[in-house]
């Protein structure tokens, strides 16, 4: 359903979107991004057109900007005619003033023949064509308050016998501001069944992140009854959906283990005991058609997800259990435990719509190794030539999914008023009619960051059932045969993905070089890889603007990382001896303790120094380093270069430059100044010690005269 625009901003979006229709029926090259979602903005719109214009059934005109007011009209029962014959209509209006506006009537006509083909539809759709249309009632809608809503729901006549196909809805509202036109479609299904099944592939995945797993906190947010990964879990349970699951979203829960949130735990259970069919997305759902224009040979995997662990999680019974050891310690999971999603299919990869073209075909094709054939899947607008779900492009084996009828799906999972999904679904039935009976059909109900609980499982609900279709599983879709052989037509190149991805792997070379000072660089290598996919995530794309953000704060953080080791500035040293240890520091940010050589340069031969000392600095610290150094001269000015090095040689930090000034002569006055100290304190010590001799001797012979005195007198 399409309704023309309010006002000349809009009129300019609408054309660009017709421009977008036309240029893609002439050419299957790739759209732009914003179409996947064409069918939810058109909904958005409504035109108000002279009653003359309504009447002679010509093309509507676009009504004064002043008009606000708001008109849909949708067939319901997902735009399928009951079979007695009548069709159900939905009406809302919505009043986006603070004025009221009164009650209106609406006048609802339908075509009197179908719409022979998928181009008819979409020139209705858009307002490009005017098929003969007959008057089927009218129904009176009521007014409304300021910003409020008016809705009904309407069961009409359309006619009995008519024809299987698609058919035109046109909705004239006369409301008290004006006339508003809205348009849908509707179809009379074939009273047989249609044969062959329909298969619908729904991601799991959790949007765009900028680190390399879920935390515990929005793990918690996101299993929560009404959060987003609840929802798409609760949309498939009990339908035959294919689950693109990405395998970062379970190694996310198992790596706390016991720790993670137990709607976490219990959402992870329950993933594991469904029956549907799946496959593995890359981690982080990254996007391959960048990978292979940044020319890697494979495509990027991770490494390691150890780091994320958290032993303290996990007990006997943490999932998966822990195997014990021979000497009793628990053995944490590996890599393939922690990304288990189940019983899947392998090499199947699912590039983001529009960006697949025959290089990234035949890339994924080759990296699918050994094991089940490699399929990829493609939107139909992408390629031509295919007829049905399974194609082939040289030896490259396609899964090629419906645009016309994924794309309504998309805008149904999304739409938030019951109309605008109400239309979404109606169209998903019409363009489901014009694919062939006795072939699969492959759908999509695409990635979204913004899909409603009600609206996604409505979507899958319909998916399932498209066009009296069974629906089937991987399984059966992969055993079916190629078709035809497909035509990639060109596709846009995202310069500034591509350029961001081979600056995170230079990076990211840096990072793992650095990380050589580490008894287990993977600390630093594994979670590097993690987030490098999550941020060239296809859940991006809908927001370059964020995804730019995040990519120039994530390189600084690995900057800061790069930064966190290294030599602290000295002083200009004086070395008062001929020798002596000199004493520097080495600064340690990471949370871990590094292993690192300092090497020490002179730059004249008058100092001889040691020319490399062990460091072993502790974690979140700075560790003091002593130095050896040797003069060759008395007295002199030179200079020091001191570098950090890993046992691997790698450079780690600035280098830095220290001056030191020689005063060796020093030593030798010294020496000779405390000799001199000890001899003048020595000789003074005999010196008092006579003298006190003396002192102690002198009255003896004074005490002798008196009595020599005394004898001489008597």
């Amino acid at each position: 359903m399409t309704m023309t625009p309010l006002a000349s901003g809009a009129d300019a979006a609408r054309a660009a979107r017709v421009r977008a229709r036309r240029a893609a029926r002439r050419a299957p090259g790739r759209r732009p991004r914003w179409l996947t979602v064409v069918v939810g903005t058109v909904l958005a719109t409504v035109t108000a057109v002279p009653a003359a214009a309504i009447a002679d059934q010509a093309p509507a005109v676009t009504a004064a900007p002043s008009l606000a007011v708001g008109f849909r009209a949708a067939a319901g029962a997902d735009g399928i005619l009951r079979s007695d014959g009548r069709l159900v209509v939905s009406l809302a209006a919505t009043n986006p003033t603070a004025a009221p506006v009164g009650a209106g009537t609406v006048e609802l006509a339908v075509s009197s023949g179908p719409l022979a083909t998928r181009t008819a539809v979409d020139e209705w759709l858009e307002g490009e064509s005017s098929p003969r249309l007959s008057d089927v009632g009218s129904v009176p809608l009521g007014g409304m308050g300021p910003y409020g809503t008016s809705t009904a729901t309407r069961t009409v006549e359309v006619g009995e016998d008519l024809v299987p196909g698609v058919y035109a809805l046109r909705g004239t509202y006369e409301s008290p501001q004006g006339t508003l036109v809205s348009r849908g479609v509707w179809v009379v299904p074939e009273e047989e069944d249609a044969g062959a099944g329909v298969a619908v592939v729904v991601p799991i995945t959790a949007g765009p992140l900028t680190a390399g797993l879920l935390t515990a906190e929005q793990l918690a947010t996101l299993t929560a009854p009404g959060g987003d990964l609840q929802t798409l879990l609760d949309a498939v349970r009990g339908t035959p959906a294919i689950l693109a699951i990405d395998p970062a979203i379970p190694a996310a829960i198992r790596v706390l283990g016991t720790l993670a949130p137990e709607s976490a735990t219990e959402w992870l259970a329950d993933l594991m005991s469904l029956p549907n069919s799946r496959f593995a997305l890359q981690f982080g759902d990254a996007d391959l058609a960048v990978q292979q224009a940044a020319g890697l040979d494979d495509l990027l995997q991770v490494t390691t997800l150890t780091p994320y662990i958290d032993p303290n999680g996990f007990s006997a019974t943490a999932e998966p259990t822990p195997t014990p050891a021979a000497d009793g310690t628990v053995v944490l999971p590996d890599l393939d435990q922690l990304t288990d999603i189940g019983s899947a299919r392998s090499h199947v990869y699912w590039p983001a719509g529009g960006t697949a073209d025959a290089e990234l075909a035949a890339f994924l094709d080759e990296t699918g190794g050994t094991g089940a054939m490699p399929l990829i899947l493609v939107p139909s607008r992408s390629v031509t030539g295919e007829n049905g779900a399974r194609a082939a492009a040289d030896d490259a084996q396609l899964l090629v999914y419906d645009s016309g009828v994924s794309a309504a799906l998309l805008a149904a999972s999304t739409a938030e008023a019951s109309v605008d999904r109400s239309a979404a679904l109606a169209e998903a039935s019409a363009y489901g009619t014009f694919t062939a009976s006795d072939v699969p059909l492959l759908v999509t109900v695409d990635r979204s960051a913004e899909r409603s609980a009600t609206g996604l499982r409505a979507a899958v609900r319909a998916a399932t059932g498209l066009d009296g279709r069974e629906g089937v599983g991987l399984g059966a879709l992969a055993m079916t045969g190629a078709s035809a052989q497909a035509t990639f037509g060109d596709v846009e190149e995202e310069p500034a993905r591509t350029t961001a991805l081979e600056r995170f792997a230079g990076d990211e070379a840096a990072l793992a070089a650095f990380a050589t000072i580490l008894d287990d660089p993977t600390l630093l290598t594994g979670p590097e890889r993690a987030t490098i996919l999550q941020l060239m995530g296809n859940g991006w794309l809908p927001t370059p603007g964020g995804w730019g953000d995040a990519v120039a704060q994530h390189r600084e953080a690995t900057q800061a990382r790069l930064d966190s080791v290294g030599i602290v500035p000295a002083p200009d040293i004086n070395l008062l001896g001929s020798s002596a240890p000199l004493t520097f520091s080495v600064r340690n940010d990471l949370p871990w303790p590094v292993s690192l050589v300092l090497v020490t340069q002179p730059n004249d031969p008058r100092l001889v120094v040691q020319t490399t000392t062990e460091v072993a600095a502790g974690a979140a610290q700075t560790t003091r380093v002593d130095v050896p150094v040797e003069a060759r001269v008395g007295s002199g000015t030179s200079s020091l270069d001191l570098r950090l090095r890993s046992h691997h040689l790698v450079p780690i930090g600035d280098p830095v430059t220290v001056e030191v000034t020689v005063r060796a002569e020093w030593e030798s006055v010294g020496i000779v100044v405390i000799a001199v100290l000890v001899t003048a304190l020595v000789a003074m010590g005999v010196v008092r010690t006579v003298l006190r001799l003396r002192r102690r001797g002198a009255p003896r012979e004074d005490a002798a005269a008196p009595d020599a005195g005394k004898d001489a007198g008597e």
